[in-house]
């Protein structure tokens, strides 16, 4: 009975709902830990488009992958071409498009279909697990799965429990991200969980200074300095502008006095400058990153909507992409969102590919201390609260 009730508990099989980069992103590191993965689509022809391309990828790397189930079983990798399909899984995934109604559209429309000891999870990236909980007749079963963009070269998967998840939905789901090779974080449900909740922050900020007058040489020095894989635009086109402009609308809805939203983004997704996913973004995507240059348009987009052009220094310009970032840290510790302040200084790293410069965002606030932390808030006060000093900050500064 044990070993019945230690199978049932573990994922063999998965179903993923939406063909798009991060689906087949998330499809690939199953197949590489020897998952059997079905994928599907509202288009059909791209879902057959997703397993063909993770099949020729998954073909050319080294041999020391886990073996395959036999393909006397079926194959390790197929296209779902109905519900029911999909639902004959210990685990569906939904990734599809950044929009509640959706998501919650195809959480509904599965639910009638589970196995009873079947888990749901949502690769959402800001909507809470409680607002997508309650589309469904079991909220139990559901959970978070956030996976970071490149999903094979960004360890981190967001293990998100609502005020619904059992908890041992929520113990499935945080050994399987294990078993495929990631590096699970536990996060309480909150919108943007934790990775966003402190990058968009930062990101928001770096637009603020680039209407401000800021260069964008001077953005990605301050950046990479701190120990950022790519400059704060690079990012934005990585990500893509209309998820970015998704994750930012979810946290203004909650946080409407610390978000400042961006007419710039907004400019761009109507001009059809997404990003990478489009070709061009803040940068042409297909420019060698060593060397790359505004795209075209863009330097005019920015010049008319700039409100200034102030000179900052380096240490100027870190601290207003910095300091947003660590307040929200001192938020989600305040919420008990995570375990440990560690937690933080990890999720930055694993889901975001810092680099060997990064020291980790509590270490660097913690070796200047937070007396002189508030001191560098002090002159920022007229831009707002989102550089207004927290409890906690504010505690560790006075020792009370």
């Amino acid at each position: 009975m044990e070993k019945e009730m230690c199978v049932l508990n573990s994922i063999q099989t998965v179903s993923i709902i939406g063909a798009g980069v991060m689906g087949r992103g998330i499809a690939a590191v199953n197949l590489r830990a020897g998952i059997r993965v079905r994928i599907s689509d509202t288009n059909s022809a791209v879902a057959a488009d997703a397993v063909a391309q993770i099949l020729a990828a998954h073909a050319s790397r080294p041999r020391e992958d886990p073996p395959s189930v036999a393909q006397s079983d079926g194959p390790m990798i197929s296209v779902a071409m109905s519900d029911s399909e999909i639902a004959a899984a210990d685990l569906v995934i939904e990734s599809v498009s950044e929009k509640l109604a959706t998501k919650s559209a195809v959480l509904t429309s599965i639910e009638p279909y589970l196995r009873d000891h079947t888990i749901i999870a949502t690769n959402s990236s800001s909507i809470p697990i409680a607002r997508l909980a309650s589309a469904l007749k079991d909220p139990s079963r559901l959970c978070g799965l956030h996976f970071c963009h490149p999903v094979s070269e960004r360890p981190l998967v967001e293990v998100v429990y609502g005020a619904s998840t059992d908890l041992s939905v929520l113990d499935r789901a945080y050994q399987y991200a294990i078993r495929i090779g990631m590096a699970p974080i536990v996060v309480r449900d909150s919108p943007g969980f934790l990775l966003n909740r402190l990058l968009v922050p930062y990101m928001n900020e770096a637009l603020e200074l680039l209407l401000d007058g800021a260069s964008v040489e001077a953005l990605d020095q301050a950046a990479m300095e701190f120990g950022m894989p790519l400059g704060p635009l690079a990012h934005f086109d990585e990500f893509g502008i209309d998820v970015a402009l998704a994750v930012g609308r979810t946290l203004y809805w909650t946080f409407p006095d610390r978000i400042v939203p961006s007419e710039l983004l907004v400019a761009m997704y109507k001009a059809g400058q997404w990003g990478r996913k489009s070709g061009s973004g803040f940068y042409a995507t297909q420019q060698d990153t060593s060397a790359r240059k505004l795209a075209p348009g863009i330097e005019h987009m920015i010049s008319e909507r700039q409100r200034g052009h102030q000179c900052f220094s380096t240490e100027e310009i870190t601290r207003r992409l910095f300091l947003p970032m660590l307040l929200e840290a001192t938020r989600i510790l305040e919420e008990q969102l995570v375990e440990r302040p560690a937690i933080i200084d990890i999720a930055l790293r694993d889901g975001l590919g810092m680099t060997q410069s990064y020291r980790g965002l509590i270490a660097w606030a913690d070796s200047f201390g937070a007396a002189r932390i508030l001191d560098w808030l002090q002159p920022l006060q007229s831009l707002g609260k989102r550089f207004e000093a927290t409890q906690l900050l504010l505690s560790k500064a006075f020792g009370s």
